[in-house]
């Protein structure tokens, strides 16, 4: 062979060997090993709507699943109250499904209260010794010894357990929140007549004079006010707003301000007032507005005299000047805004500093007004208690009267230690727990009864705040329950069942699911009900019920014979000279009230204010 035939060869060999590579290769249908779950396309993302209820504001979310986890959470932009944001705390709510901590099934104590040993019980030994310390209560007509304490309920499931402690026979429902926006109830009772929350329209106001009120962290709700807080700023066509805050901590609110006026703590009432007699004095009133709530200046001064420059000066630690200028601001700017916020309600002369507080609003003429403070939405409340009465069931704890504490949250955790609560529960024979994670009271408990993750459940969520409009925010179920869980709502069901008589009659439904969904058809009305499996499935898709408009027909108006707000000096614990300064205690924004402290999202989540130095 001679060197060209050689190439020759050589050049077919190769082409010959390419055009085999080209060839398709033989396909195979190779099963899988663990074939996914029905429903499930592998690569594929669903998308859930669903609700926050990581703290009262009620967010809605969209989660994504994929392959039957969660993988992301984001705000949903058709919910009223957030429109497709969501804060840390929001996002963090992933971690509360996989947290490694959570208790998998029911457990008893098998070891001294506070010590942590517990034994893996069924769901059915587990229930049948709770049914059976419940109808033994029964059987002793001794139902009063029955308690039950919950946080502040919202809702169907605020049916479901107010409905559970009355039909057994109980008066005993404690229903307690850290933060409860009570205060804001209260002095609204006082001042216009009815306990409504205020709907603050930040938006639309273009001077806002914030009292304590760290809306962009905490209070109420944040991710509402801290978009509307955006528009006021910079997301309208006209005057930016001016933001002045008052109080004595550099939150991060404060830093937000155009103005920050560090006064005292517990003189913001004080205040308020020395502003509201500047206003009158120098006629700078809105006199429609002060006529429509039934005041004048003739009635008002005389309650404001004692509150000069000079004392308010005093009082506060504030600059003469600066007290007038922010008042000839706030009346001269229209529509102006007063807010109050939990660092001034919860001071021992709170409620009526509150007062002071809505007093500037009525002098300017921003009661139901835009860019003012209207009614809320109309969302109905769960029971709440006072701290009377709060007090009142530690007592019957400390005497031993009750025999059996159903407990949901974490009330040794939240509930100060000076109430005694604490101590008295100890003397309850028999505590049962619904935590998820082995939290303070949970380790008291003789039983844990583990719930659902909150994207492991169903439920309606009713914003506590934050939306002028009617919202009620639905929660379903977006992956398969990680543990041996149960939802709370549904042990307090199957108890009902149980127990029988009186109890299976107040309970007409299988299941939470069928009771929620019967709730849900009353407030969808005769329209939405006709067919309601289709308007349900709606509902589902979009996170819940919105409906505009519902302020029509409710305002806010200066009750009849109400008082001038009179602020009491504010008590400290300690003498004032030997401690002259005050210890600034306000919510988190990542733990909120702690129930988010066990979540390392939120744990390494860097506080955006601090004075360390």
């Amino acid at each position: 062979m001679n060197r060209r035939t050689f190439l020759q060869l050589s050049g077919l060999t190769a082409a010959g060997a390419a055009l085999a590579g080209c060839k398709s290769a033989n396909e195979k249908l190779i099963p899988y090993l663990i074939p996914p779950d029905e429903g499930v396309t592998p690569g594929r993302a669903n998308y859930y709507a669903s609700s926050c209820r990581f703290c009262p504001a009620g967010c809605g979310i969209l989660v994504r699943v994929s392959e039957g986890r969660a993988k992301k959470i984001e705000g949903n932009p058709e919910h009223p109250v957030n429109r497709g944001k969501l804060c840390a705390r929001g996002q963090a709510v992933l971690q509360e499904l996989y947290h490694p901590d959570r208790v998998p099934q029911p457990l008893k104590r098998s070891g001294p209260r506070g010590s942590g040993a517990f034994t893996k019980i069924s769901w059915e030994e587990a229930l049948d010794l709770l049914t059976g310390k419940l109808k033994t209560l029964q059987q002793q007509k001794a139902a009063a010894g029955l308690a039950l304490i919950t946080p502040e309920l919202r809702g169907t499931l605020s049916e479901l357990t107010t409905r559970f402690i009355r039909s057994f026979g109980s008066p005993n429902h404690l229903s307690y929140e850290l933060l409860s926006p009570d205060w804001l109830r209260e002095a609204g009772r006082k001042s216009f007549g009815r306990p409504d929350l205020p709907w603050y329209d930040v938006a639309e106001t273009r001077y806002l004079l914030s009292f304590g009120a760290d809306f962009v962290e905490s209070h109420l709700s944040p991710v509402q006010y801290g978009r509307a807080f955006g528009k006021m700023r910079q997301g309208r066509d006209t005057v930016r707003g001016h933001f002045t805050y008052v109080g004595g901590r550099m939150s991060l609110t404060a830093a937000s301000a155009d103005r920050w006026m560090p006064a005292k703590p517990g003189s913001e009432g004080s205040l308020a007032l020395g502003m509201a007699r500047i206003i009158l004095e120098e006629s700078l009133y809105d006199k429609a507005g002060l006529a429509m709530n039934g005041l004048s200046p003739e009635k008002l001064l005389p309650g404001l005299k004692k509150y000069d420059l000079a004392r308010v000066a005093e009082e506060t630690g504030l600059a003469q000047r600066a007290i007038t200028e922010v008042a000839r601001e706030f009346s001269a700017t229209r529509p102006a805004l007063a807010m109050a916020g939990e660092t001034i309600a919860f001071q021992s002369n709170g409620r009526e500093s509150v007062r002071a507080i809505q007093l500037l609003n009525v002098l300017v003429g921003n009661l139901n007004q835009a860019g003012g403070i209207y009614p809320d939405n109309g969302s109905p409340d769960g029971p709440t208690n006072s701290f009377d009465d709060l007090l009142s069931l530690t007592e019957k704890m400390r005497k031993e009267w009750i025999q059996i504490a159903l407990i949901h949250g974490d009330p040794v955790h939240l509930i100060p230690p000076a109430t005694g609560f604490q101590d008295a529960l100890s003397k309850v024979p028999f505590i049962v727990s619904f935590s998820s994670l082995l939290d303070d009271t949970a380790l008291q408990a003789d039983l844990i009864l583990p719930d659902h993750a909150a994207l492991e459940s169903w439920g309606d969520v009713i914003p506590v705040a934050g939306t002028r409009d009617k919202a009620i925010g639905l929660m379903q179920p977006v992956v398969n329950p990680v543990f041996d869980t149960r939802q709370y709502s549904e042990v307090l069901l199957t108890l009902a069942h149980e127990l029988g008589g009186a109890m299976k009659a107040a309970f007409p439904y299988e299941t939470y699911l069928d009771m929620l969904k019967a709730e849900m058809k009353k407030r969808v009305g005769p329209v939405g009900s006709r067919d309601f499996e289709a308007t349900w499935v709606g509902l589902l898709q979009k996170g819940g019920l919105f409906t505009t408009g519902v302020h029509e027909g409710k305002s806010y108006r200066w009750a009849a014979g109400a008082a001038v707000p009179e602020p009491a000096k504010p008590r400290f614990a300690g003498d004032e000279k030997e401690f002259p300064l005050h210890l600034s205690v306000y919510p988190s924004t990542a733990f909120y009230d702690g129930r988010g402290a066990s979540l390392p999202w939120l744990q390494q989540l860097p506080d955006p204010m601090t004075t360390v130095v």
